[in-house]
């Protein structure tokens, strides 16, 4: 069994065009890849809409809807998944800017598709960028 880590974050310095393309990406047809593992699910995630992003080294990226627990505002969630280590660690929330961090999965941020590419980051998608070696 995996262990999943979870944070509820709503961060700033993020403008909403990240979600919105989150949102369309989540609108598309969904592919036997896009399912979660089901011990990668997380609180107040809709398992059902998870969309994987992409693939670097051993941990899968994904997004999927999620409802904020106390206000029921939509939002999103970014959910990394080690395969090596059935490890899992995702960040949710009803804000635009999420960044998700985890020991075994590095990290994962929300950008706009025009965002510089800090030193040292993966463009995985036009609204998801990835760093291995962040850890904390």
């Amino acid at each position: 069994m995996g262990l999943v880590a979870l944070a509820v974050v709503g961060l700033t310095g993020c403008a909403p065009d990240s979600t919105s393309m989150v949102r369309d990406f989540l609108a598309s047809d969904r592919e036997a890849d896009d399912a979660l593992p089901e011990w990668a699910e997380t609180d107040g995630s809709d398992p059902d809409s998870s969309r994987q992003v992409g693939t670097l080294d051993d941990v899968v990226y994904y997004v999927a809807e999620f409802a904020n627990p106390e206000t029921g505002a939509p939002g999103v969630c970014v959910i990394l998944v080690s395969g090596a280590d059935d490890f899992a660690n995702s960040a949710c929330g009803d804000q635009p800017a999420l960044w998700s961090t985890g020991s075994e999965t590095g990290s994962a941020r929300l950008v706009e598709k025009d965002d510089e590419l800090p030193d040292g980051w993966t463009r995985l998608s036009d609204f998801l960028i990835v760093n291995r070696d962040i850890t904390s």
